[in-house]
């Protein structure tokens, strides 16, 4: 097309003449780590407000209107992104193609929303949800006009361009709901704030990501060809990710629902900051290895232990400090919190750990394998924690979610292991040393706390308390997994990795500040000859 800024065609470059992929799964992970802290910075702040200007009910009710929307959305998602990343080449006939079924699918579910507002407010046992699935309808069926260069910008790895529009995101909702909380003073700023920024965002996808949408139908088989089995796929992830609201909100109530889901924002931190980020540009260098097994297994392992060395010690240090953690985020109207924020930590943990494995069952083209075991873990999760519901409210829910996941992620690292070559003892090798270590913080953070002084209502001393058990856990556990690291005689993995790193980027630092070091000296006097100056300037 010419005259166009979207290419007709992308194909990658030659390994040979391009940085390893490990290089580019790095870089882009590191962009997409730090984006997701710079919006986690935002939602804390977010969150630290909101909690003081709402209640636990408010909170419960957005999170029901948002389940039940989430549930219909995952039934019609269609993961147009995921294939068009693993395939080797893309024309725009099928980007445009993949434009135009996500448009269609929009307006499709946002009309199913909007039709079946009443009677899923009458489901639910709460009238208010009507009016507000009215507008979440409104709001998803805008997500379709998004551009579909987004994708591009992952298959090339400008995961810098990608975090530009998730933190403009991020700032937008932010400033519209805390203005719009502190005018209403009511559960409708959270709803309103998300439509606002997403008004705003489209606009900005198409500045970041140029592409002319163009309605096409050319390659609507391929597309739901690939998609057919990761359909079945997101009706197990609704059921599995909202099927704790829903309980909740059925069996104990709103309030409840509310209470769940500010503690897992807070505790989940860890994996939602660091985890999470990592998948996208980890998947985009599975799709570049592909063909290679042994590579493909190497990239799986490694990843995993690195992402094991960094996210479990800080699940279980905020799992560790959950009282001080509920007495400063949350504040008194969030009393009796902890427990929750504990059990959200660990069950967070056990879960992110097991969706590390998703990645490979999909760019193996194996989602009918996958789904298939899916829908059994599901089967199996939600009568335990309907009963844990009624024996123990919502500590049992989470409870029985904490241990069906770790079963689960047994089952899914076996399940990649056998697709991949490898064993759960392989798996093992690498990343013992990272829960050993977390049990020994674990219990020298337990032990001063009975040593400190006891706790009392008081923000500086709660805050004086989190600071000393943050420090003496992070010292413990690092000092405990180094040692454990050297008395295995220093393997290369994730303890190298993180070490070589830091020294690498120490050394940056330093070249920056020699650098500037340099550019402050005083400026050669007119007619001084400059160092290696040998043609004199005209």
């Amino acid at each position: 097309m010419p005259g166009s800024r979207f290419p007709t065609r992308w194909v990658p470059e030659p390994m040979s003449t391009t940085r390893s992929v490990g290089t580019l799964v790095a870089a882009g992970a590191m962009v997409m780590v730090l984006g997701r802290v710079a919006m986690r910075s935002v939602s804390v702040v977010s969150t630290l407000l909101l909690v003081r200007l709402l209640q636990p009910a408010d909170f419960g009710l957005v999170a029901l209107a948002a389940a039940a929307f989430v549930i219909a959305d995952q039934l019609t998602t269609t993961n147009y992104a995921v294939a068009l990343v693993r395939r080797p080449e893309v024309d725009r006939d099928l980007y445009d193609t993949a434009w135009t079924m996500n448009v269609i699918r929009c307006l499709i579910l946002g009309g199913l929303v909007a039709a079946t507002a009443d009677l899923q407010a009458g489901m639910l046992g709460d009238s208010r949800l009507a009016p507000v699935l009215m507008v979440v309808a409104l709001t998803v069926s805008l997500d379709g006009l998004v551009s579909i260069g987004m994708v591009r910008l992952q298959r090339e790895f400008q995961f810098g361009k990608v975090f530009r529009y998730q933190i403009a995101g991020k700032i937008l909702s932010f400033l519209l709901t805390i203005a719009l909380a502190f005018i209403m003073q009511s559960y409708w700023c959270l709803v309103l704030g998300n439509l606002g920024a997403k008004l705003l965002l489209i606009p900005y996808s198409y500045f970041l990501a140029p592409h002319r949408p163009r309605f096409s139908l050319a390659h609507w088989r391929e597309l739901l060809h690939f998609s057919k089995w990761m359909m079945a796929l997101n009706l197990c992830l609704a059921a599995d990710g909202q099927g704790p609201n829903l309980v909740l909100g059925r069996l104990i109530g709103v309030e409840a629902v509310g209470r769940y889901n500010i503690s897992y924002q807070i505790a989940a931190t860890p994996v939602t900051e660091l985890a999470a980020p990592i998948r996208a540009p980890i998947y985009s260098g599975y799709a570049r290895v592909l063909h290679d097994l042994q590579a493909l297994r190497r990239q799986f392992l490694e990843g995993f232990a690195l992402i094991c060395t960094l996210t479990v010690p800080l699940s279980v240090g905020i799992a560790l400090t959950a009282p001080e953690v509920q007495h400063l985020a949350l504040g008194p109207r969030w009393t009796g919190t902890e427990t929750l924020i504990v059990l959200c930590a660990l069950y967070a943990l056990v879960d992110s750990l097991s969706h590390f494995t998703f990645n490979i069952f999909s760019v193996l083209d194996r989602q009918r394998r996958f789904a298939g075991i899916y829908a059994l873990l599901v089967l199996v999760r939600l009568p335990c924690i309907i009963l844990a519901a009624l024996w123990a409210g919502a500590e049992g829910v989470l409870a029985g979610m904490l241990a069906t996941g770790l079963i689960n992620g047994l089952v899914w690292h076996w399940q990649a292991g056998l697709l991949l070559g490898h064993g759960l003892a392989d798996v093992g090798r690498r990343v013992w040393r990272a829960f050993v270590a977390a049990g020994a913080m674990a219990a020298m953070v337990l032990l001063a706390r009975d040593l400190l002084p006891a706790p009392t209502a008081d923000t500086l001393q709660a805050g004086l308390r989190l600071v000393a058990l943050a420090m003496l856990g992070a010292g413990t556990h690092v000092a405990a997994q180094l040692a454990l690291w050297r008395l295995s005689g220093a393997p290369a993995g994730a303890e190298r990795r993180i070490l070589d790193l830091s020294a690498s980027g120490l050394a940056r630092l330093r070249g920056a500040w020699s650098r500037r070091g340099v550019g402050r000296k005083a400026p050669t006097p007119p007619g001084t000859a400059q160092p290696g100056a040998g043609v004199p300037t005209i």
